[in-house]
């Protein structure tokens, strides 16, 4: 009579006995998952590249930032191991070719052609990303503002420019390159440091402030040495101030920001590349050295020349802090 419950007990130790294995079996099974997932991801990062390198300029052709990114392509090749491509994907001010980057896919083979304006964008319109979005890889330009003023203008030099705008309240305007524009918020600082009541004049584009103050419209103009340097040739324009802590190389005899006491009110129009977030680091340092050296070839450093542009390389970390940086002065932190 008792042998049905040894039975029954036998039957039940042997399921828990089946039930134990089971478990030990789907968390062996789990891990060896895991440890192939993991070995995985360490493998396309080690292989990394294996195919073409797409860069995304959010710009129409033919613009200053295309050029930048068919140079760094160009140059950049030989060092990367594979193809890199340029595509231009324009539309609302830069912010569709930002988004579509910042959604890709983050292996390495999707980058942006990033100006000032993946920060400045965020801030002032609704967008789905932020500059924290982006893993930046590297800097390869650095244009720094000025201000120009008209030749023939009554005023030559930046103080005699101050003293004109404080004679003159309310009468004195700056030509700058956007609403949104990095050198209206440099010259809206300096107005306000120096206590004057001017007004900035935001065009679309440097290049329409440029003309307008060449051609006396306004009494003065923020814009790059590239921008601007036809017009100085030709007698419109000279440059009087430049917004940076470092003397021009350009115009090594103009005074600075920092010369007059205003080391915080400078303007740096950058272009380098970035990455989609959560690249892995190892992809995204292979990527800094390949553009550093491109960047250090003699050829891209003659090419930006001819195309009127300043080189200057910051490596990702670098690059990063230079774009919090901003981030804080554009935002009003």
């Amino acid at each position: 009579m008792n042998y049905p419950r040894r039975e029954g007990k036998l039957i039940v130790g042997l399921l828990n006995k089946k039930g134990i294995l089971m478990m030990l079996i789907v968390g062996i099974l789990t891990l060896s998952a895991c440890s192939q997932n993991s070995s995985s991801s360490k493998g396309e990062a080690s292989n990394y590249p294996e195919k073409e390198i797409k860069i995304v300029v959010p710009f129409a052709a033919g613009g200053a930032a295309t050029t930048t990114a068919r140079l760094i392509a160009q140059n950049m090749e030989e060092h990367a191991g594979v193809d890199i491509v340029v595509e231009n994907r324009e539309g609302g001010g830069g912010t569709a070719g930002q988004q579509a980057v910042a959604s890709a896919e983050p292996d390495g083979y999707t980058l942006l052609l990033a100006t000032n304006s993946v920060i400045t964008n965020p801030i002032f319109s609704k967008t789905g990303y932020t500059h924290e979005d982006f893993v930046p890889i590297g800097q390869v330009v650095s244009d720094a503002s000025y201000l120009y003023i008209p030749e023939g203008a009554p005023y030559d030099d930046y103080e005699s420019f101050v003293s004109y705008a404080k004679e003159n309240p309310g009468e004195v305007t700056i030509g700058t390159s956007g609403a949104q524009a990095s050198d209206t918020f440099a010259a809206k600082d300096l107005i306000e440091a120096e206590g004057l009541d001017a007004q900035t004049v935001p065009y679309d584009g440097a290049a329409r402030a440029v003309s307008s103050a060449a051609g006396g419209h306004d009494d003065a103009a923020m814009s790059s040495f590239s921008e601007a340097e036809g017009q100085v040739q030709e007698g419109n324009l000279k440059p009087v101030l430049v917004f940076s802590e470092e003397s021009s190389d350009e115009y090594p005899d103009i005074p600075t920001t920092a010369d007059i006491g205003y080391e915080g009110i400078t303007d740096e129009s950058w272009r380098g590349l970035v990455a989609p977030k959560d690249t892995d680091e190892e992809i995204s340092n292979y990527l800094t050295d390949a553009l550093e050296k491109a960047f250090n070839e003699e050829d891209f450093q003659e090419a930006m020349e001819n195309q009127g542009m300043v080189t200057r390389f910051r490596n990702g970390e670098e690059l990063k802090e230079l774009m919090n940086n901003q981030y804080e002065q554009y935002n009003g932190e």
